[in-house]
Parts: C-alpha cells; sequence; structure tokens
C-alpha cells in the first residue's frame, strides 16, 4: 500500500488516494484532498479560511508546523464594538449584536491564510505539479458532486439562540445565495448535484498563476476592490502582507508516547494539559465508560479550559506562558484539586461543529495532521471568485485589554489540535478533528481511547464521547443513564443527549502506524467519514 487517508468527506479521501496511487506523496495527497474538501464541504473550509499544517518528514526526520491562522485586518479598532454588543453566546463565547456583524458579512471577515498554507506546504514538500493537485478539485466544482449529509445538516441543523442559520448564512450576500441556494430559495438536498463553476475557475488560476496570486496577483486585486467597495477591515495590503508562522510543534508525554500538536493561538497546550493531568490517575481500573473514567476525563477537561479560557492568545500580541500550562508540575497540581473534590471551571458546554481535518501517511514514513477551516462562513463570495471567507471576527472579545481583544493584525483562538504521537522517534498516531473546542475533547478522547484502552481507531472514534468545558458534561445518547446518574452524584451537571451519535461531539479521524509500518484508520461516523486506501 502507497498509503493512507482519513478525513470527514469521502470523496475527498478518494481525491488524495488517487494522488498516492499515482506516485504522489502524503503532502500531494494532503492538498488534492483540502481543495476537494473545499468542492464538497464548501462551509467548513475554503480559499478564505485558515488551519494549521502537523507534519513529519521522514527523508529529513524534520517535523513541526504551518500555522496559517486567519488575522484581523488592518482598519479594525480595539474599541470599535464594545459598546455594541449585547452579551456572548453561553456556548463557546460568540460575541452577539443585533445586525450579526462579527457573525455575517464583509464586518466578520479576517484575512485569510489557507492559500498562503497550504502554499508552504506545496514549496516546502511536494513533488507533484501543481495543477495535477489542483485538477481533481476543479472537475468536482466544474461538473458537480451530490450534496452530502455532513454537508447539508451543518446548514440545516437549529443554532444557538443569537447565531444565524444556514439560509441566513447564505443569504449575507446575493453571490452566497445565487451558488448555494436553489432558485426558491432552500438547500440544496441530500444527493442533489451542485455545482460551482467560478470556483473551478478561480482554482484553475491558482493552478496556473501558482498561489502568490491570491495575496499579490489579480485574484487579489479582486478580492481587495470588492472587500473595500463594502467596508471589510481587510485591505489589499492585509493580503499583500499575510506571512503564514513556521516553527516547532508544542511538546508533552502520554504513557511513554511524545505527543506533538500546535502551538498558541491553537489549543495544542489544552490538549497536552489534559493528558498531563490524566497521566496522574488510573482512569481504566474500573473500565471504559465507567463513572470513574468519565468523571476524570470531565475534569481534566474542565481544568485545562480554565487556563485555556485565562491565558490562550496569539502569542505576537499577548505572552502565553507555554511552558507553565503544559509542565507536569501544572498537571500535577490540577490533578490535586480533582482528588480534593475541589469546583473547577464554569457552566459552558458545547459549540456547534464546524472545521473540517485529514489524517495522512504514505509509504514513505510520512505523515500529516492538518485542520482548516472558513468558522462557520461569513456568507460573503466575491463576485466571479466562487468561495466563502471565514467569519472569525466572532471570537473575538469586543472590550479591549483582554488576551483576545479586537487588535489589528491579530489571530484569533481556536480549537485546532493536529496531533501527532511518537514512540522512539517515530510517529505512531495521527489525530485530529472538527468541531471549534469541541476538537480538543474528541482528540483527547481518541488518543485515550487507543493508548489506555487499547481500542483499534475505528473503535476509538465510534465509542461514546462527552465533553466538557466547565461543571457540565454534555453525554451522547448511549451513555448508560445510570453512568449519567452517578456523575451527577458526584457533582457534575449532565445534559445527556437524545443522538446516538451526536454531530457536535465533534468527528475525531485517527491513523494508527504499526511498527512494521501498517496502517488502521479511524473515521468518525458522525458527520462524513471517509478512510481511503491507495494500492
Amino acid at each position: 500500500m502507497k498509503g493512507i487517508i482519513v478525513c470527514p468527506q469521502p470523496r475527498a479521501a478518494d481525491v488524495g488516494a488517487e494522488i498516492l496511487s499515482q506516485g504522489g506523496n502524503a503532502f500531494d495527497a494532503a492538498l488534492a484532498t483540502a481543495f476537494a474538501q473545499m468542492v464538497v464541504d464548501p462551509f467548513m473550509c475554503g480559499l478564505g479560511g485558515m488551519g494549521t499544517f502537523q507534519f513529519y518528514h521522514a527523508a529529513s526526520a524534520a517535523s513541526g508546523m504551518i500555522d496559517f491562522h486567519a488575522r484581523a485586518g488592518s482598519l479594525v479598532i480595539p474599541d470599535m464594538w464594545m459598546h455594541d454588543a449585547r452579551g456572548r453566546t453561553e456556548i463557546s463565547g460568540y460575541s452577539l449584536f443585533d445586525d450579526f456583524r462579527s457573525e455575517l458579512g464583509y464586518t466578520s471577515i479576517l484575512a485569510p491564510g489557507t492559500v498562503a498554507g497550504f502554499g508552504e506546504a506545496y514549496e516546502r514538500f511536494c513533488t507533484k505539479p501543481l495543477v495535477e493537485l489542483v485538477s481533481p478539485a476543479i472537475r468536482l466544482a466544474r461538473d458537480g458532486s451530490e450534496v452530502a449529509c455532513f454537508a447539508y445538516d451543518f446548514l440545516s441543523r437549529p443554532m444557538m439562540p443569537g447565531v444565524p442559520d444556514g439560509v441566513q448564512r447564505i443569504s449575507a450576500t446575493d453571490e452566497c445565495k445565487r451558488i448555494h441556494l436553489r432558485t426558491d430559495g432552500t438547500l440544496y438536498p441530500v444527493g442533489a448535484t451542485h455545482t460551482n463553476a467560478d470556483f473551478a475557475m478561480t482554482l484553475q488560476r491558482l493552478s496556473v498563476d501558482g498561489f502568490g496570486d491570491f495575496y499579490k496577483g489579480a485574484i487579489a486585486a479582486e478580492m481587495a476592490a470588492d472587500l473595500a467597495a463594502n467596508d471589510s477591515f481587510v485591505t489589499a495590503s492585509d493580503l499583500a502582507n499575510y506571512s503564514v508562522r513556521t516553527g516547532p510543534t508544542v511538546k508533552g508525554s502520554y504513557r511513554g508516547y511524545t505527543v506533538s500538536s500546535n502551538p498558541p493561538p491553537g489549543s495544542g497546550v489544552t490538549l497536552l494539559q489534559m493528558l498531563h493531568i490524566l497521566e496522574q490517575f488510573d482512569i481504566t481500573s474500573d473500565g471504559f465508560g465507567s463513572p470513574h473514567h468519565l468523571h476524570l476525563v470531565a475534569r481534566a477537561m474542565s481544568a485545562a479550559h480554565v487556563d485555556r479560557n485565562r491565558y490562550l492568545a496569539d502569542p505576537e500580541f499577548t505572552e502565553v506562558p507555554v511552558e507553565m500550562l503544559i509542565s507536569k508540575d501544572r498537571g500535577a497540581m490540577w490533578a490535586e484539586k480533582i482528588r480534593r473534590g475541589d469546583a473547577i471551571g464554569d457552566e459552558q458546554v458545547e459549540p456547534p461543529s464546524c472545521t473540517t481535518h485529514m489524517s495522512i501517511a504514505d509509504e514513505q514514513g510520512n505523515v500529516v495532521s492538518c485542520t482548516h477551516t472558513i468558522g462557520t462562513g461569513s456568507g460573503v463570495v466575491t463576485p466571479g471568485l466562487g468561495f466563502v471567507y471565514n467569519n472569525s471576527m466572532k471570537l473575538f472579545d469586543p472590550t479591549p485589554g483582554n488576551s483576545n481583544s479586537i487588535e489589528a493584525g491579530k489571530a484569533r483562538t481556536t480549537g485546532m489540535v493536529p496531533t501527532i504521537l511518537y514512540r522512539d522517534g517515530e510517529p505512531r498516531l495521527v489525530v485530529g478533528a472538527p468541531g471549534g473546542s469541541v476538537i480538543i475533547s474528541a482528540v483527547l478522547q481518541a488518543i485515550l481511547n487507543v493508548v489506555d484502552f487499547g481500542m483499534s481507531p475505528l473503535e476509538a472514534v465510534t465509542v461514546p464521547r462527552i465533553h466538557c468545558e466547565g461543571s457540565g458534561i454534555q453525554a451522547e445518547a448511549r451513555i448508560p443513564t445510570s453512568v449519567c446518574s452517578e456523575l451527577t452524584r458526584r457533582g457534575h451537571r449532565v445534559m445527556h443527549s437524545s443522538v446516538s451519535f451526536d454531530p457536535v461531539m465533534s468527528r475525531a479521524h485517527v491513523v494508527e502506524i504499526g511498527g512494521d509500518g501498517t496502517w488502521r484508520g479511524g473515521a468518525d461516523p458522525r458527520g462524513g467519514g471517509g478512510i481511503a486506501v491507495a494500492d
């Protein structure tokens, strides 16, 4: 076998596998998969988005991170919205405005980083011509692809109070409506063929003119003119001056594995904290899914989120005490509080699922864990370009002076945690997920299920999950009522879902690499779920 790809979109996984079969490496497959994801799941990811790309390059034994978070435009003013917000959502902390200014439309957009991020990966690691990697996505956009259940579900499901639904989101601009709604104003149903000729043409232009055209060329000029005409905070200079951040990952350890994840403003430090707390306990003594197991996991989640809410920020604007947060001493401190039964956390539960991910390994030993997103989508499409911009302004704090306050050039914090576990210097587990802050809990539990409970990747992503950001636990329906009752007795507020495979629990995607170089993959059944193996 030449490689394996696990991601939420089966058609996109197939595209990546075909690239591997044609002699491409994991990085070639990652780019081809990503562009296909943008076509079949256009409100999860796209050219107008952002993300984080963790890699292991076998030939050089090099590992690291390409960080391409979106950044606030140069026209933002720190206090511009401080008196206008009517609060924040109870869940995930989205800023709320009566006119949806941080959620929809041109004022919700940050300078996008996706094209720069994948461009950096292409220049450093890819072996195939760019046109070969982009062509499958061009065909899908031009000729059409069937609307998948996971894409329809995201746009049709009820949203949190104060947050616009899918049709409202698409209706933010006439151009977005033209592409993504039927003529009667309804969503394309599952199974319908959806085409996007404009996006196909934009991808064609990028494949010929290169990724730089998006920031400094003809495409950039079209974007800048549209953004300026509609009072966006993002300027032509913001596009031209955008650059990725590269460097090492943050590392911790868990039961003999080295755990490598992404630095701030991503949430790798939060994931490492959870693992370092749980390493202080035997979570398996009463078996998987026991009150003992879930109580400890929930408390570790709550504790790490306390520090996340307090400290996590863009490190170019705020000092983030990374070494303190990921230290074993910090983990031990929180573990002791858990043993004493101290109250930990607040009442937050879970945000809606968004974003996408891919976990990839090839026969050469290369590994990719990449999460990318457009948030939940601004509903803005520049006429003729065909892609939706991000709406990441919603996660900034409109009050100046806080760690995640609005500032020009600043990246907002995200829940993204593309992660690789190593043993004896070799990659053994590739993990990641979409889904806001729920990403962290999904990735955590996938790791625990493999490392502590000895599950296969498929079992690890399929068994019931919880999510906890405070004292409240969201529990899937398959967790027994008796377990929920015992968790309540132990002081947790349990929200027992009526859904067995609840999509708000995120969608973890895992590749396990055996000592003999063989692979096993697990794609989460909570929405989509694609595994493709290249022969």
